[in-house]
């Protein structure tokens, strides 16, 4: 009995609420690594494959990106130096309002998840435009 005690405070422990630093954070390594595929002229895949990159090597991604909040991928200045490609620039900006708009509608929503792999999952699905 105990021990279901046990994993019942270990799966509350994994909920991630709609305000969880979490969120942004994978939005933000998202956004990010985006615009660093975009300006090496990278096709398609774009959100499924930033967020494989980052799952998969974390600290790869913290020495790549010293800045890796929201802020820092709003960065115009930074995207100019990136993105040569004004349509690419376009393509980012475009990407950079989707993902406003699914974090204001996760915090609006109130929506939660359950793990890393639903909130991944529910990224793709949301940006499946920029697949």
């Amino acid at each position: 009995m105990a021990r279901m005690g046990a994993m019942h405070i270990t799966a509350m422990a994994l909920k991630i609420k709609s305000n969880d630093d979490r969120i942004k954070a994978t939005a933000a390594a998202v956004l990010l690594i985006c615009r660093a595929r975009l300006g090496r002229g990278d096709f398609g895949g774009f959100i499924s494959a930033s967020l494989e990159d980052y799952r998969a090597d974390t600290d790869g991604f913290k020495e790549a990106f010293p800045r890796r909040d929201m802020e820092a991928a709003h960065d115009l200045a930074m995207m100019v130096d990136v993105i040569k490609d004004a349509k690419r620039r376009e393509a980012y900006q475009q990407l950079l309002a989707a993902v406003d708009v699914v974090l204001a509608r996760i915090e609006r929503n109130k929506t939660q998840f359950n793990s890393l792999t639903e909130l991944d999952n529910y990224l793709v699905a949301s940006l499946k435009k920029f697949e």
